[in-house]
């Protein structure tokens, strides 16, 4: 900041010596707080601006995530289960690494297990709440595809063998099941809103898990807005991504995450 030197012309101006010592934290926003919708961009920067002061860590640490859910993957619904319970866990040791980056630190790969040794039980809490959910959600998908197909009578031709009924009648049940998958994206968004913030309000602020999965989904309604541009910038980056046979995610994950960290930090700490 510049000063007055009206009675000293010869004097230097005086300006502020930035010290590179991160500020101390503002008051925590109990549900947080509505930004401008021009915040969806600026997530992003800001997550960026993370990403690169470790990006060889950070890409580390999304190869690691990778692989466990490529491992996880290879048991039978188990492992699925297991990978939902885990991410909210994951993602509060990231949060926390992003918080000790914002102190000075460099991240660490040690960062991504850090949920494992504090917090362990409310991020796991949360895993296991998103699980039901999201479980829940695909069985209730299950019946209504299985009623569609009742109702058709596709089951009646796979029993009689009819290969030219059932293909007329599967045909006519395509819009059915496109409907239901339109039904389904539409159910996750809820679901996606009350788990966004979840894990690092767990993680950075001790707040309970229901509390923390209440916060978030009206953190995320009240900023509906600026969510709507955050996800049309990253779906164009998740395209463009995926033409270098996919390498290009090894920047867009690790970039979610960051700017995550950068939307609570707006949001609930109102920086």
């Amino acid at each position: 900041m510049q000063q007055d030197n009206s009675g000293n012309p010869y004097q230097a101006p005086a300006v502020e010596v930035m010290t590179g010592a991160p500020q101390a934290d503002a008051a925590f926003i109990e549900g947080g707080k509505a930004v401008a919708a021009g915040h969806g961009w600026d997530w992003i920067a800001a997550g960026w601006a993370i990403f690169i002061q470790s990006p060889l860590i950070w890409v580390v640490n999304v190869v690691i995530l990778f692989i466990i859910h490529f491992v996880l993957g290879f048991i039978p619904f188990i492992g699925s289960l297991v990978t939902y319970v885990l991410f909210p866990v994951f993602n509060g040791g990231l949060m926390m690494g992003a918080q000790a980056q914002r102190s000075g630190r460099s991240l660490e790969v040690n960062d991504l297990f850090a949920g494992f040794k504090d917090k362990a039980g409310s991020l796991l809490t949360v895993g296991a709440l998103y699980a039901v959910v999201s479980i829940a959600l695909l069985i209730f998908a299950g019946i209504l595809a299985i009623a569609l197909l009742g109702a058709s009578g596709a089951i009646g031709a796979i029993m009689s063998g009819d290969k030219a009924a059932l293909m007329a009648i599967v045909g006519g049940a395509t819009l059915g099941v496109i409907f239901i998958a339109l039904l389904v994206m539409a159910a996750f968004i809820p679901i996606a809103m009350a788990f966004w913030f979840a894990p690092v309000l767990v993680a950075l602020q001790d707040v309970s898990p229901t509390t923390a999965i209440r916060m978030s989904f009206y953190a995320c309604l009240k900023n509906f807005v600026p969510f709507l541009l955050y996800g049309f910038i990253f779906l164009v980056l998740a395209v463009i991504a995926i033409i270098p046979f996919g390498l290009g995610l090894l920047v867009v994950v690790p970039l979610v995450l960051t700017s995550t960290y950068a939307a609570y930090r707006d949001i609930f700490l109102g920086e």
